[in-house]
């Protein structure tokens, strides 16, 4: 295979990540469309159109080159939706889990553009292309799609919090004898759907709700899912 064969392949290559991962940015925003957030969505559409701009920039340089005259990275690009009809709105249940599937989705689809990034600079590199020019593009990426993951886990995080907290509510209005373990079942589940740096800020937020006694039953029985002695101390669970 010819060095120029080699370097398309890997540009193109290249483009088709960043094409899934906008995509899966304009998923996210149309998930937050069809359960009422417009303002998240219309921020996760602005990430759409930042990530729209890097490859087209990134497009650009490599058409700079006589090589790569026909780099084509139409199909990475994706128009907005917001005003697009959406689709069913699902339970809140539902919509947690969905939420936690984009931020997961997200994460992994920037890996793989980052991955592809560094195998195509390796490459482009040996054929004499300046790759040093491409940091702007992948601090770009870094950023919007950091951008787009941080909104997502932001709203996952809102949506956990009114789900569980409204079940709380519900056990401490209709209590009965098995309350204190569905509690504890509740609070087990809650802290693992989280990730491990936002489960002490949910629990002082279930705390300053009002359930501060569910919060430290479930301290005292199970410290390891909490953290440390010194996360209690600063939750002034005492």
């Amino acid at each position: 295979m010819s060095d120029t064969r080699r370097c398309r392949d890997h540009i193109d290559a290249l483009i088709a990540a960043h094409g899934v991962l906008t995509k899966a940015v304009v998923q996210a925003s149309q998930l937050m469309t069809s359960h009422g957030h417009h303002r998240f969505a219309e921020h996760l559409d602005h990430h759409r159109a930042e990530l729209n701009v890097a490859i087209g920039e990134f497009g650009l340089w490599a058409e700079s080159f006589r090589d790569w005259a026909c780099v084509d990275v139409g199909h990475a690009i994706h128009p907005s939706t917001i005003n697009e009809a959406t689709m069913r709105r699902t339970d809140g249940i539902r919509f947690g889990v969905d939420l936690l599937a984009a931020r997961e989705g997200l994460k992994s689809r920037r890996t793989d553009v980052l991955a592809e990034l560094g195998d195509a600079r390796v490459v482009l590199r040996a054929a004499g292309l300046p790759v040093d020019e491409l940091t702007a593009y992948r601090r770009m990426v870094r950023l919007w799609a950091g951008e787009a993951i941080d909104l997502v886990t932001a709203v996952h995080r809102l949506e956990l919090a009114d789900h569980y907290i409204r079940s709380f509510d519900d056990l401490r209005a209709d209590p009965d004898h098995d309350a204190p373990r569905r509690v504890a079942a509740l609070l087990r589940q809650w802290m693992t759907d989280l990730e491990q740096a936002d489960r002490a800020d949910e629990l002082a937020f279930a705390q300053a709700c009002g359930h501060g006694d569910f919060v430290h039953c479930y301290l005292t029985e199970t410290p390891s899912s909490s953290g440390s002695l010194a996360r209690r101390r600063r939750l002034d669970l005492r």
